[in-house]
């Protein structure tokens, strides 16, 4: 025998019954959405309209002298403090970019947004010179984009400065060592100088001895006279470092002055849309399990 299940929808009472159950259990899924929805609401339209500056500065990275030529006197007497790569990779870094938040001096009334900004923005782009790097970055006032930028350069800076320093110290530790073994090579020269000066007493006079003290003069002054000019040419290796320098474009201050209002409408159209879809999913997903069970006819019955 065969049995037909019934194609009637469920009233309202039936529906009703198997959602109200649904609801009560989902109901801290419901009220967290809700609290979300309000929050983000609050939050986008409790303030007035808010705006997004750009700045551009040009970032030159100094020169130290190279490890190279200061190991085996072999290549460029001098290089970039670090390859404009490196510094791209510290832009980009983190715990680099929550540094400059943190140090950055921002205006109170545009201080949260402008950390948000910078920390989401902050980027480094290598440009056609072999030291230079273009820093770009967004903050929520002018004021807040210099800001940013004395951050980066303090902090790069520093770092820069700490690298410079070291090949600093070994240039300057050389020259030391050099002035010592020059002094060392003057007071002999003078003590020669005395023995070839002071006259000697007749039974003592010596020519021979005098044609050997002059022969070791002229090396010793050619000696002199290489360790003076390792001196002069570490002397013009410092000069020629440079430290690290940040250029604030003046026309490129603020490269842009733009509205946020639909970033504000996708973002309140997102949590609409996601409260939308919690209910529906609760609100359709029961009447199709009351069918079900609607469908299950006892057999015995008949």
């Amino acid at each position: 025998m065969e049995y037909q299940l019934p194609t009637t929808a469920p009233d309202a009472r039936s529906v009703l019954r198997f959602v109200v159950p649904l609801v009560w259990k989902s109901k801290w899924l419901i009220a967290a959405a809700a609290v979300l929805a309000a929050t983000v609401t609050f939050a986008l339209m409790s303030s007035d309209k808010i705006e997004a500056w750009s700045g551009r500065a040009n970032l030159t990275i100094g020169l130290a002298p190279a490890s190279d030529f200061l190991a085996q006197k072999s290549g460029p007497a001098v290089a970039p403090i670090e390859t404009p790569r490196r510094t791209i990779a510290r832009l980009s870094d983190p715990a680099f970019r929550e540094l400059i938040v943190k140090r950055a001096v921002f205006e109170p009334a545009t201080a949260s947004i402008s950390r948000s900004m910078v920390a989401s923005s902050l980027r480094g782009i290598a440009l056609d010179k072999e030291r230079d790097v273009a820093i770009e970055l967004t903050a929520g006032s002018a004021a807040d984009v210099q800001s940013a930028f004395r951050a980066v350069a303090a902090e790069v800076g520093a770092a820069h400065a700490a690298i410079l320093d070291r090949q600093l110290d070994v240039v300057e530790s050389r020259i030391n060592e050099v002035k010592l073994r020059i002094a060392a090579i003057e007071k002999e020269i003078d003590e020669v100088n005395e023995r070839l000066l002071k006259p000697l007493p007749p039974p003592r006079r010596n020519e021979s001895q005098r044609s050997l003290i002059s022969p070791m003069l002229v090396t010793t002054i050619s000696a002199w006279n290489e360790l003076q000019s390792l001196v002069r040419n570490d002397t013009i290796l410092k000069q020629l470092s440079e430290q690290t320098a940040l250029r604030v474009e003046a026309d490129h201050v603020v490269v842009t002055h733009r509205s946020i209002e639909r970033l504000r409408t996708s973002l309140l159209a997102g949590a609409g849309m996601l409260v939308a879809m919690i209910i529906l999913t609760i609100v359709v997903n029961p009447p199709t399990r009351a069918s079900g069970r609607l469908g299950k006819i006892d057999l015995t019955e008949r």
